[in-house]
C-alpha cells in the first residue's frame, strides 16, 4: 500500500527496447535474476555496515543485517527483503534508472553481435555488465514492486512499481524498516520459483557465501562464512575433507589440499585439492577441467579454465577475488589480467608444495606421481615458463631401482659411471620389456645406469629437453651414444671378414623396402641384431605413433639395423648367403628384430616364415 497517489513515469524510448530484448530474448537461465538481486542486496547491507561505523544517527541501526526470502503462493510473489541502506526517492529513480546514461545502446548492439554470432550463447552472462542487472526480473515476472527506506532518518519510504511494459509507478510506502523489498509477482508458467527447495538450491549455488545470511522460513539458506575465508589455524583436516566433497563431488577424501591467500599482485583467497585418483581422460583431454570461481563470495563460473595451466586440469577446488568485477562473463575472464595473475600464483604456489612434498615424504609424493606423473611431463613439454620447477618433480625407474620411481635427474648424474657423457634412457611398453631388451646389453655389462621409460610422452618430453646440466639425454636406440671413450672404441671399431660383409650388402639388398642403414657393433652380450636410429632422436615406437597421427602411415617408415658380428646366428647367415633360403632367413632376421623389441610386424609374413622350420 501507499500513503499517498502514485505517480506515473515513463520509461525512455531505448530502456522500452532494452526490456523488450531481456523479456523475450535473454531467455536461458532465468534463475540468474536471482543472483542479481541477492548480489545487490548484499552491497546494500555492505554499506549500511561501513556507514554504521561513523554514523551515530543512522536509522535502524538495531537492526540484523540480514536478507530474507519470502515465498506467498497464493499470491503468486517471491521477496527478497534486506535490511540495507536502503534509497530515497531520488536514489530510487537514479538506481533503477542507471542503464539510461550507463551504455545502454552499447549494451544492445554487443547483444545483437552475439546474437549473430552464436543464437545457443548463453546471453543472460551479459546482465550485470551495463547495469541491467535488476531488470532480468522480468524475465520471471510480469510485474515488480520495491518499498525502500532510507538509512536517513527523515527520508520517507517509497514505492516502486511496474509491469516492464512502458511505464513505471512512483509513490510513497508505509515501509518502517530501513532496507529494501522487491517483490516479484511471477508468471504463470514460473511457478518453479515459488517452490521452497528450488529457492534453496538456488542460493547455494550462486550465492551461498555471501557475507550476510540469507533466510527462509526462519533459517539461514547460505553458508554465510567461506571456508577458504577462514583462517587455516582454526581448520582442521576434516574441514578441508568435508569442503572437498562438496566442491568436488567425490566420496573420498583428497590426496592433498593446499590453502592459500594472496594479497598482491592480485587478492584472492583458494583452496585447491588433489583427489585421490586421476580423472579418466579421452584421448588426454578433461573438458570440464578447471575450478570454481567466485568474485566478492558470488558464485561466477563452476569450471574456469583459465586460473590454471591445462596441464594442471586434475586440480579441484574454489577461488575467489574482490579485485574482479562482480559482472566478470566467461568473455572477459578469457582476457582479464587479474585471471593471468592468479593463474601463475596458485601455479608457483602449488608447485613449491610438491617440491616440498617430494623432499619431506617420498612415500606420499610418489603416490602423487602415480597418479599424477604425466601430467607434470605434460607440463615440461608443452609450458617452458615452468620447465625450470617443474624438472625436480620428474621421477624415473631405471635398471638400478626397477621397484619404484625414485630416481631424479639430479641423482641420476650423482650416481652416474666414470666419463659417462651422457644421461641414457630406454622406452618401451613396460619395464619387464626393457630389462630384456637387446638395446640395454652394454649399459648393464658396463654398469651404466638406464632410464627406463613406458610412455611415449616420457621421451617427447626428454627430447625437448635436449639436456640436463650440460649432459645430453640420449636415447638407447640412438645411433649415436656417446659413449665413454673406452666403451665407445670396444663396440664400433668393428673388423669383421669378407663373409661378413657380404652378409651385411645382402641384408640390405633383401631389405631394401625395410631397412635404410645396416652396421655391425658389438654392443651385445647375447642377441644377434638389433634396431637403432641413425639419426638419433625419439625412439621407434613414438616416431610411428606420431608418423600415423600425421597421416603419413600409408608410407614405410625405414629402420636401421645392427647385427652381432659375433652371435651364432650372424655367422650362420654368413656361411649360407648363396642358399637358397637366405632371403627367407634374412626377413625372419628382421622379424626377430622386431620381436626382441616387444613388437610384431607383419605377423602373416612372420607365420609363413616359421612353418617351414617346424616341419
Amino acid at each position: 500500500m501507499t500513503t499517498a497517489m502514485a505517480e506515473t513515469h515513463e520509461f525512455k524510448t531505448e530502456i522500452k527496447e532494452l526490456l523488450h530484448l531481456i523479456i523475450h530474448t535473454l531467455y536461458t537461465h532465468k534463475e540468474i535474476f536471482l543472483r542479481e538481486l541477492l548480489s545487490n542486496a548484499a552491497d546494500a547491507l555492505s554499506k549500511v555496515q561501513f556507514e554504521s561505523l561513523t554514523n551515530k544517527d543512522l536509522y535502524g541501526k538495531d537492526q540484523k543485517l540480514d536478507i530474507t526470502l519470502k515465498i506467498d503462493k497464493d499470491a503468486k510473489t517471491l521477496t527478497i527483503d534486506d535490511a540495507g541502506i536502503g534509497m530515497t526517492r531520488d536514489e530510487l529513480i537514479a538506481q533503477i534508472g542507471t542503464i539510461a546514461h550507463s551504455g545502454t545502446k552499447k549494451f544492445m548492439k554487443e547483444l545483437a553481435e552475439a546474437q549473430a554470432k552464436d543464437k545457443k550463447k548463453s546471453l543472460p552472462e551479459l546482465i550485470g555488465q551495463f547495469g541491467v542487472g535488476f531488470y532480468s526480473v522480468f524475465m520471471v515476472a510480469d510485474k515488480v514492486t520495491i518499498e525502500t527506506k532510507s538509512y536517513i532518518a527523515d527520508e520517507p519510504a517509497v514505492r516502486w512499481e511496474s509491469d516492464g511494459s512502458g511505464s513505471y509507478q512512483l509513490g510513497e510506502s508505509e515501509r518502517r524498516k530501513r532496507g529494501t523489498a522487491i517483490t516479484l509477482h511471477l508468471k504463470e508458467d514460473e511457478s518453479e520459483f515459488l517452490e521452497n527447495h528450488r529457492i534453496k538450491n538456488l542460493v547455494k549455488r550462486y550465492s551461498n557465501y555471501l557475507p550476510f545470511p540469507v533466510e527462509m522460513e526462519g533459517e539461514a539458506v547460505n553458508e554465510h562464512e567461506a571456508l577458504w575465508r577462514k583462517a587455516k589455524r582454526s581448520l582442521k583436516d576434516a574441514d578441508y575433507h568435508e569442503f572437498y566433497k562438496q566442491v568436488g563431488a567425490d566420496w573420498q577424501d583428497p590426496m592433498l589440499y593446499q590453502h592459500y591467500s594472496a594479497d598482491a599482485p592480485v587478492q584472492f583467497n583458494s583452496v585447491i585439492f588433489v583427489p585421490q585418483r586421476a580423472p579418466y581422460e579421452f584421448q588426454g583431454q578433461n573438458e570440464d577441467h578447471g575450478l570454481k570461481l567466485y568474485v566478492k563470495r558470488v558464485w561466477i563460473q563452476d569450471d574456469c579454465k583459465q586460473l590454471i595451466p591445462k596441464w594442471l586440469r586434475f586440480l579441484k577446488g574454489v577461488v575467489e577475488s574482490e579485485d574482479l568485477p562482480l559482472n566478470v562473463s566467461r568473455e572477459t575472464i578469457q582476457s582479464d589480467l587479474n585471471i593471468t595473475k592468479i593463474n601463475k600464483v596458485l601455479t608457483k604456489k602449488f608447485l613449491e608444495h610438491l617440491k616440498k612434498l617430494s623432499e619431506k615424504d617420498e612415500e606420499k609424493y610418489l603416490a602423487f606421481w602415480e597418479q599424477y606423473g604425466r601430467y607434470i611431463k605434460e607440463g615440461i613439454y608443452s609450458d617452458p615458463g615452468y620447465r625450470d620447477k617443474l624438472l625436480p618433480l620428474l621421477r624415473f625407474h631405471s635398471t638400478k631401482q626397477a621397484d619404484k620411481p625414485t630416481v631424479t635427474l639430479k641423482s641420476y648424474l650423482d650416481g652416474k659411471a666414470e666419463d659417462q657423457k651422457a644421461i641414457y634412457y630406454a622406452v618401451g611398453q613396460n619395464r619387464d620389456q626393457l630389462r630384456r631388451s637387446p638395446h640395454l646389453e652394454l649399459f648393464l655389462k658396463n654398469d651404466i645406469e638406464v632410464l627406463l621409460m613406458v610412455e611415449p610422452m616420457d621421451d617427447m618430453v626428454l627430447n625437448t629437453l635436449g639436456e640436463y646440466e650440460g649432459m645430453k639425454l640420449v636415447n638407447v636406440e640412438s645411433g649415436d651414444l656417446q659413449l665413454p671413450e673406452n666403451i665407445n672404441k670396444e663396440v664400433t671399431e668393428v673388423e669383421v671378414d669378407e663373409t661378413l660383409n657380404k652378409l651385411k650388402d645382402k641384408v640390405r639388398e633383401v631389405l631394401q623396402d625395410k631397412v635404410k642403414e645396416v652396421r655391425y657393433t658389438r654392443a651385445f652380450t647375447d642377441s644377434p641384431c638389433k634396431f637403432y636410429n641413425a639419426g638419433g632422436g625419439m625412439s621407434h615406437g613414438v616416431r610411428k605413433l606420431m608418423y600415423g597421427m600425421d597421416g603419413l602411415s600409408g608410407f614405410p617408415l625405414k629402420r636401421d639395423l645392427e647385427l652381432n658380428p659375433d652371435h651364432p646366428f650372424i655367422k650362420t647367415l654368413a656361411s649360407r648367403i648363396d642358399n637358397d633360403s637366405i632371403k627367407d632367413q634374412i626377413n625372419l632376421l628382421f622379424h626377430m628384430a622386431n620381436l626382441l623389441e616387444g613388437s610384431v610386424e607383419e605377423p602373416q609374413e612372420l607365420a609363413a616364415l616359421i612353418l617351414p622350420l617346424l616341419r
